[in-house]
C-alpha cells in the first residue's frame, strides 16, 4: 500500500480496559508527567531517556510520530490503561519492500506485573500482520534488560542471537538481544492473520 497523507490511525482494542492509541501533540503533558515520574528506569534501558529531556522534546517527538502514523511509515500508540496514558508502543520504520519492522515498548512503573506490554505487543503484532502487510516482526533489548525480553519471549518470538554493540546508550556500547517473529509462525499460535 502507497503512503498515504489522508491515513487516520484506528484505535486498537486490547482487553477490557486497555487501548492502544495514536500519540498525538496533545498527548504531550500527560505523557510527559509519566515520563518524568518514571525517568530513571526508562533511562537505565532507552537512549532518548536523558536527564534534560522535556516537554518540548517531547512535543516535537509527537508531531513527527503523528506524521509517521498518518504516512503509515511507522505507528506509534500511546498505551491507555483505565482511560488514563500508561506508557507507549510502537512499530518504528516500517520497511514495505523487505515487509519488515521492529517494535518497541515502555510503560509506567505502577503498571508492571499486569500483563498490558504483553497484551498491548500481542495486538500490535497482529495488526503489523493483519494491517500493514508485514511478514516479519523483530524486538530488540539490551542484554540484562530481562523484563523487556520476557515480552517476545511470553508471545512466543525466536530468539535469534545477541547483536554486538549495537545500540549507543548513554555514552556506552550494549549488545542487544534479537526476536524475531514470522507471521506464518503468528498465525499457527494466534490464528489467522
Amino acid at each position: 500500500m502507497e503512503p498515504s497523507t489522508h491515513f487516520v490511525p484506528h484505535i486498537i482494542p486490547v482487553c477490557a480496559g486497555i487501548e492502544l492509541r495514536p500519540v498525538i501533540v496533545a498527548n504531550a503533558p500527560a505523557l510527559y508527567r509519566l515520563i518524568d515520574r518514571n525517568r530513571a528506569g526508562l533511562m537505565e534501558w532507552l537512549a532518548w531517556a536523558t536527564a534534560d529531556y522535556c516537554e518540548t522534546d517531547l512535543a516535537k517527538f509527537l508531531a513527527d510520530r503523528e506524521e509517521e502514523n498518518a504516512c503509515r511509515t511507522a505507528l506509534t500508540l500511546a498505551i491507555w490503561a483505565d482511560d488514563a496514558i500508561c506508557g507507549s508502543i510502537a512499530m518504528h520504520q516500517i520497511d514495505q519492500i523487505r515487509k519488515t519492522t521492529s517494535i518497541g515498548y515502555w510503560l509506567d512503573s505502577q503498571q508492571r506485573g499486569r500483563g498490558v506490554v504483553t497484551d498491548a505487543c500481542r495486538a500490535l503484532v497482529t495488526e503489523a500482520f493483519t494491517g500493514y502487510g508485514i511478514h516479519r516482526v523483530e524486538i530488540r533489548c539490551a542484554v540484562g534488560n530481562d523484563r523487556s525480553a520476557a515480552i517476545p519471549l511470553r508471545l512466543g518470538f525466536r530468539e535469534e542471537g545477541v547483536l554486538r554493540e549495537a545500540e549507543l546508550l548513554h555514552g556506552k556500547f550494549v549488545d542487544l538481544r534479537l526476536f524475531g517473529m514470522l507471521s506464518h509462525h503468528w498465525e499457527g499460535r494466534y490464528g489467522r492473520v
